[in-house]
């Protein structure tokens, strides 16, 4: 938690020295779960987010994130890469690292920073490196599994689904079929998909634009 903490309150900073206006809560809700929730406030324009502090940025970890929460999602992390951020992008889901790289958006505030290094592990938590050369070793809050979620054929499986409704409640047979793939892989990829609070016959209409936002993100990085 106290590393969490410090992401959140780094992004606080670097907000605030934009003159963004920024209040921060910690408390849970049942209704918002998150590390906490920030309002920020610049003129007249303002927005509140539900901040999820990751110390690796993994599409998986974002999905399950913005799966969770009726707020917008601001990434905090120790550092967001040129890649990893036209994703975040493509998904309209704002990030602010440790290092000053970010994308956000509200009302008529619009910030873009990009081409900041990455950031040298030292100790417990990490800081700017003055070369870019530095490694994280980290892994994100997600089991290992979970990062598996957007391979080539757990992506087939989704992108059935969102096709043709009615698979939800269909066979995993059905849904292995009309994916092209075993019925094996199919039960991995409805198990992986739980995982990240995404049930199949229980997906709303928020989860299944969430899912077809992922895919689209992915194909144009892809592409």
């Amino acid at each position: 938690m106290a590393d969490e903490t410090a992401l959140v309150e780094s992004a606080r900073a670097t907000l605030e020295g934009w003159g963004v206006d920024c209040t921060i809560r910690y408390e849970r809700s049942p209704l918002v779960r998150a590390d906490a929730t920030l309002a920020l406030r610049w003129g007249g324009a303002r927005q509140r987010f539900a901040v999820h502090a990751l110390s690796s940025v993994r599409l998986a970890a974002v999905l399950a994130a913005s799966g969770e929460s009726s707020l917008p999602v601001l990434i905090v992390a120790p550092w967001i890469s040129p890649r990893m951020g036209a994703q975040l992008q493509a998904l309209n889901i704002a990030y602010v690292d440790a290092v000053g790289n970010a994308s956000l958006r509200f009302g008529t505030v619009l910030v873009e920073v990009t081409g900041r290094k990455r950031p040298a592990r030292r100790g417990g938590l990490d800081t700017p490196s003055p070369s870019g050369s530095g490694h994280s070793t980290s892994t994100g809050r997600l089991e290992p599994r979970a990062g598996r979620l957007l391979t080539p054929a757990n992506r087939r499986v989704i992108a059935a689904l969102l096709a043709d409704p009615l698979l939800e409640s269909a066979p995993l047979r059905e849904l292995a079929a009309a994916a092209g793939v075993s019925v094996g892989q199919a039960h991995k990829s409805v198990a992986l998909l739980a995982e990240a609070g995404y049930h199949r016959g229980h997906l709303d209409e928020a989860q299944r634009a969430a899912l077809g936002g992922v895919l689209e993100a992915v194909t144009a990085i892809e592409g």
